[in-house]
Formats: C-alpha cells, structure tokens, sequence
C-alpha cells in the first residue's frame, strides 16, 4: 500500500490541552519507528473529548511480515491509563483497526494481560472532518484481537480527534 503523505501536525495539535506530554514529540518517535516498515501501519497521537474531560492516546501499530508490532497507551482525564503490545493491525481504505495485551495499568479494572481493541479513521489532513478514534476496550479474551483486526468492525463508538493527529496507511 503506498504511503499517502507524510506524518505531520497542525500547530493546534501542538497546544498542550492537558496532556502529560507533549504530542508533537511522540508522534515524531511513533513516525521514525514506523517508517522501517513497508506493511499496514496505523499511527497517531492527540486528544478526544469524552464527558468528564479529554483523553489522551498515542499508538503505533505496523504489520512487519507477518507479525504485528508497536504499542498504544490511553490516559482518561482522572489519569488511569493502560498500556497494551500490539498483537495484529489491519487497513481498509482509511480505516484501520489495532488489538493487542495489555501490560501496564493503575486502573484496578483494567486486568494485565486482557486483550483490548480499537479502530481509527485518517480522515486526511487540513480538511473539514476530523479524524476518529474509538473508545478503546480492554479486559478481552484470549483471540479476541485478531478476531478484531480480521472481522473490522465499525460498533465501538467513535470519538473526534481534537488535538493531535491520525495516520492508517
């Protein structure tokens, strides 16, 4: 699949919006690690708005021949967090879907070593539509990540990115 443009950020991306980090530099880490491969790749860094306040996300997902590599972390506005290895990624179009296992949490529902999934939409860049990303699950079962990635489903509800940017190619 031909890479369709080059990783980049509007300078709102760059603002802050209480995060923990700074988004700018790790999508620049999340770009120089992925660009090793030439398979699916699903990358992307920023804010979605949720009730209680923005949630933070960063995640790189490549499909390296046949095994899938990278890591995502989500961080709700009260700072729990989980952070999970990728085990597949998938692309259709502009859409692409990311599963993995959990590693690392201090949210005592989130249990280590549960499957959690979600997909996002590169809706392009400096355009009307912003790009999205679901809420992501966690707490799966053993085989429901690549069940995810190979079935594609659209039923998790999707979020707005309104800080930081979104990258499936």
């Amino acid at each position: 699949m031909a890479i369709r443009r080059v990783l980049a950020l509007a300078p709102a991306a760059l603002v802050m919006l209480a995060c923990s980090e700074p988004v700018g530099p790790q999508l620049a880490r999340v770009a120089q690690a992925s660009a090793l491969s030439a398979g699916p790749r699903v990358i992307g860094a920023g804010h979605v708005q949720q009730a209680t306040g923005l949630r933070e996300f960063t995640f790189h997902a490549v499909q390296d021949g046949d095994r899938a590599r990278g890591s995502f972390k989500v961080i709700l506005p009260n700072g729990l967090f989980f952070e999970a290895d990728v085990t597949c990624v998938s692309v259709n179009g502009s859409t692409g879907w990311v599963g993995g296992v959990i590693r690392a949490t201090n949210a005592a529902p989130v249990v280590l070593g549960s499957v959690s999934t979600f997909y996002a939409i590169d809706n392009g860049e400096g355009g009307a539509a912003a790009d999205i990303v679901s809420i992501a699950t966690f707490n799966g079962g053993a085989g429901g990540d690549t069940a995810f990635c190979a079935n594609q489903p659209l039923v998790l509800p999707p979020l707005a990115v309104t800080g930081g940017n979104v990258q499936v190619q």
